[in-house]
């Protein structure tokens, strides 16, 4: 007949470890007991019928309990992950920071929202003098409308006038437009000295404008300079 030890001392002696964790040694063993009851039947330790129905009873509140350990452990860990963080180990969770995983979490949230309900661009609208009001009116109230107002007859305003897809890409919460002077009905005199021109307009308002931009960068400017040009006098946002 095998003889085990008993007491604290005899599991440490059993396994070999004098740090032994008896408290988890004792968890485990009564885990393994309450299995076994399981497997072997209520029967085993409940007669009759009542018997049975209290064992099957009790066994259920087990798993259901050990269960949801292992639920809100994974729902910690999911947290975790959902915020970009390696996840602890299941000694680590503290539920002291629960509340500061959760604000921080709501706070990216927000963020993601707030950039998902921002509309994206990347592309030219021509306008006309009809919808020239209206496009500008009825942008996203946090939307720049940049607005390239032209004459193709001019050099300067052709030269810039190319650049406009590429700026319409690498600014895409921009919306990018362009109308020539005759059709917003500019006068004769503007043509002929506010040209080429970008205008920036945010919730209908004028929030700056560039007039002239040959004065600044020359007629035939490389793309980097039109478009730190466009930056330092707030027509394009600083990405």
């Amino acid at each position: 007949v095998s003889t085990q030890s008993t007491g604290s001392s005899g599991i440490n002696a059993e396994y070999g470890d004098d740090n032994f964790d008896v408290e988890k040694s004792k968890q485990a063993q009564a885990d393994k007991i309450s299995e076994r009851a399981y497997l072997d039947g209520p029967r085993a330790h409940n007669t009759g019928i009542k018997g049975v129905k209290e064992d099957a009873r009790a066994y259920r509140r087990y798993i259901l309990e050990k269960e949801q350990e292992k639920f809100d452990d994974l729902a910690k860990a999911a947290a975790r992950f959902a915020l970009n963080e390696a996840p602890k180990s299941d000694d680590e969770f503290d539920l002291d920071e629960d509340e500061e995983f959760m604000a921080t979490y709501r706070a990216k949230r927000m963020m993601e929202m707030k950039e998902k309900a921002t509309p994206t661009f990347g592309g030219i609208r021509e306008l006309t003098e009809k919808d020239y009001c209206d496009t500008i009116d009825n942008a996203y109230s946090t939307t720049d409308v940049v607005v390239y107002i032209y004459e193709d007859h001019i050099a300067a305003c052709k030269r810039y006038k190319e650049y406009l897809p590429r700026i319409a890409q690498e600014f895409p919460k921009c919306m990018i437009c362009c109308i020539r002077a005759s059709r917003a009905r500019m006068s004769a005199n503007f043509i002929q000295r506010g040209l080429p021109c970008f205008i920036a307009y945010r919730g209908g308002d004028v929030k700056k404008a560039w007039v002239n931009i040959r004065d600044t960068i020359g007629d035939d400017a490389e793309y980097d300079v039109l478009v730190e040009g466009m930056q330092d006098n707030s027509v394009l946002p600083y990405n």
